[in-house]
This record gives structure tokens, sequence and C-alpha cells, in this order.
């Protein structure tokens, strides 16, 4: 595939957390965008969820060759472009953002509420149809915020400043903030959001030099492993390092400090399960959050003791560990009797997290579709039927027995579970599948 990012691009992205774009059009094509949004608003306000239906233009930018190169690269070639998308109007002296992370609400939801994920399967992706200098108040980020729970003190921010028609993508977690608008116009960002369907086997970048070139930073432990995944690799060789030290770094104020810890232990293997599994029955915030991220580096010989905290009493214990396998995916395989038995758990964070995983750990070996069609119709919960349905449409043509379930759940009242429930059978893609889709969108159409 042509316009695939190469490796010094993947590195930044991943350092970074973000990478502008600057794919080119005819000429005229970002004002008729301006001329619709501001016409849009005047007549409508802000359409929301709707916006591709009010200006199916805008798709050309997600299809340009640049764009969905830099996509491809980062999130597999077979990519989803989600439901979610948002303008972000700036109107003159409207007031500026604090720096944040965008909500999981749209997306998906972290154990105990704060970690987030460093594994790339989410993006964001921002399309400024005007020229956007600094006084137009365009979004600023702050680099390297992608890996972080918490805010560090004394990082900078970049504004993401261009001329029309520039795109940037960022990691879900970057931090970022409308700015000011001292300008006498409104400004428009348009706001997509794609997912990872596929677990990264191998490269899908342009890549020539296989290895991590390592630096002094304070994160290199993260990128390092986050480079390795993306290709689809394990992790680097054991440090010669206390077990008893690092475990003690995981509460650290800094949490550089406790994430490096994590990682390096997590590149110990299975000497460090015993004091990593003590962390994340641990009933405070910090530690058991730090902990979970050495598990991705340990990989299959840390499933028996996941396995084992999937029946813990506390379900604070059982999310965490069900919440962990999902991140691990492909290798986390082995556990997914464990994972779908927790489909049947009494809590519902236990649900979810098992629903969820399903999708990532069962790509390559076969899964019972059965416990995941049950969710979908059954499930009181709408956070557990969406994750049962975006799951079923990454398990793909594994998931065809689902096709009856998945029509009925295109009736679902919550938005999310109809996407994902038309996503699954689009990817699903036998006759059967591809008939009912095509009877429900023939139905579904909106006419603007």
């Amino acid at each position: 595939m042509k316009n695939l990012l190469g490796d010094a691009e993947m590195r930044q992205f991943i350092i970074e957390g973000y990478l502008v774009l600057k794919p080119t059009f005819e000429e005229g094509f970002h004002e008729g965008i301006c001329e619709k949004l501001q016409k849009i608003f005047e007549v409508f306000g802000n359409p929301g969820n709707n916006l591709l239906p009010r200006v199916p233009q805008l798709m050309e930018v997600w299809r340009h060759p640049v764009v969905h190169g830099a996509l491809s690269s980062i999130l597999g070639t077979d990519y989803y472009l989600h439901m979610h998308r948002h303008v972000h109007d700036n109107p003159p002296d409207s007031g500026e953002q604090g720096m944040h992370k965008d909500s999981l609400h749209n997306s998906r939801f972290a154990a105990d509420g704060t970690r987030r994920h460093h594994r790339t399967r989410w993006l964001m992706g921002m399309y400024y149809p005007q020229d956007t200098p600094v006084a137009l108040g365009p979004t600023a980020i702050i680099p390297k915020s992608q890996y972080l729970n918490v805010d560090l003190p004394g990082d900078g921010e970049v504004a993401m400043t261009g001329d029309k028609g520039t795109v940037v993508l960022i990691h879900y977690d970057l931090r970022h903030r409308k700015m000011m608008n001292s300008s006498d116009q409104t400004r428009f960002m348009n706001k997509f959001l794609f997912t990872r369907m596929s677990e990264p086997t191998a490269p899908t970048w342009n890549s020539e030099g296989p290895d991590w070139q390592a630096t002094e930073h304070e994160q290199d432990e993260i990128w390092r492993h986050v480079w390795n995944w993306h290709r689809g690799r394990s992790a680097a060789s054991r440090p010669d390092e206390s077990v008893d030290e690092l475990t003690a770094q995981l509460n650290d104020e800094n949490e550089h400090n406790a994430l490096r810890a994590s990682y390096r232990l997590g590149r110990m293997g299975h000497i460090a399960l015993p004091a990593l599994m003590e962390a994340l029955r641990d009933d405070s915030e910090k530690l058991p959050r730090n902990a979970a991220y050495a598990f991705n580096e340990i990989g299959v010989s840390a499933l028996p003791c996941l396995q084992e905290m999937a029946n813990d009493k506390k379900e604070r214990v059982r999310a965490r560990a069900l919440d962990i396998m999902g991140d691990m995916g492909l290798d986390a395989g082995e556990a997914l009797p464990a994972i779908e038995h927790a489909c049947a758990d009494e809590s519902e964070d236990v649900r979810m997290f098992a629903a969820e995983s399903i999708g990532t750990t069962g790509q390559r070996k076969g899964c019972r579709v059965s416990n995941l069609t049950d969710r979908l119709e059954n499930d009181e919960s709408w956070k557990v039927r969406r994750n049962a349905a975006l799951s079923l449409a990454k398990l793909g043509r594994k998931a065809e027995q689902a096709v009856p379930a998945l029509e009925r759940s295109l009736k679902d009242e919550n938005h999310y579970v109809r996407g994902y429930s038309v996503l699954a059978l689009d990817r699903i893609g036998s006759h059967e599948a591809l008939r009912t889709l095509s009877s429900h969108l023939q139905t579904a159409r909106w006419d603007g």
C-alpha cells in the first residue's frame, strides 16, 4: 500500500502521541466544507454524530491516500471509522478549555475508572478546513502525555496550528484543550474517532529497522513495549534488578518512575508475579493501576495467575484481571474459557470487561460465540451489550453464527450497540449477514 508511514514517523507517533498530515485537495474543497458547516450551525446547530450525513464530503478527507495510509500504519489496514464524531466550533471570545483526556464513554471503560491503556487501539483524527493560526483558537496538546494516568507539572503545550486542510492524528489518551479564539471568525475542527479491529502480528507500516532505538527518556520502557507490540513481537531482555526495589517504585509519586518500574518488572517474567498479584489485590488506586502494565510484558506465563484472580471474591480484582487479559490480546488466548465464564458474572464491570476481552483474545483461537450473543441480547447493561457487539465485529467471520442475534440487536435502544452490530454483520460478510445488513440499511436511510 502506498503512503504508509516509515519507521521515523511511527517512532514519532509512539513517542509524541500525534502526527500532523498535509493531504492535498482541489481548489475550493476546504472552503466548501466551511460554508456547509456555517449554514448547518445557523439552521440546525451542531450536527453531532449526524455530521457525515450533513457533510458527506468529509469522507474524502479520511479516504485520502495520505490519511488512510497513516491510519492503516497505526491501527492496521482494517481499522474502523467509529460512529462517534463531532464538530468542535470555537466562536470568538468563547473561552478556553483546561487540559483533559477525552471521556471513555464513547469507546471503552477502564478498570477502577482510572487506568488508560498504552497499546494503540483507539485514535482521534482532527481536520481543520480553515487556515488555523494561534489567534483562531486551535487545539493544543501535551506531547508524550498519552501514557500517563495523572497530570505531571511542567509539561509544555503545543498548538496544533496549520494551513487549511491540516489533519492531526492523536492517540486517544493524549491531553489536549481548546485554545482561546481571539479572532473575529468561528473556528471549526472536525473530530472523528477510529478503532483498531485486528491485533497486530507484524508491522503495518513501511518498516526497515526491527529494533527499538533506545533513548534516555523516562518513558523509554513504555515506548519500547508499544513499538514491539505494533510489530507483533515479544518483550525485550530481562533487566538485572531487584523485584522488591522495583515493586516499591510502583508507588512512586512520579508516575514516570512507577511506570518504568512496572515495565521492568514485566520483563523480569514469572519471578515478579507474586509481587504483582499482591499489588493488583491492593485496595488503593495507584498501586494496582501501575502494576497492571507489567502483565503485557510477561505475556503467556502470567495467565494462570490472572485466571485465578478472575475468580477472586472481590469484584474489583476480578474486573482488573479481565481488563488486563483483554489488553494482553492474542497472548491471552489460552485464557478464553475463563474469560467466557466471566461473561455471566454478577458484576456489571466484570461482564463488561469479559465481553470486551473476547474480541482481542479470541481472534486467533476459536471461542464460544454464544457467550457474546447471550450478553448482546439479554444483558441489562448497555455497556455490556456494546462491548459484546464490538467483540463480535472484531471476530468477523469467526462470529458467523451470531447473525440472527445481530439482526435482532439492530433494534437495540442504544445507538452504539446498533452501530457495532452493523459493523459486525459487515465484517462477518456471509451471504446471510450481508442480506440482513442490506435490508436494515435500506430502511435506515436518513434524508437530511
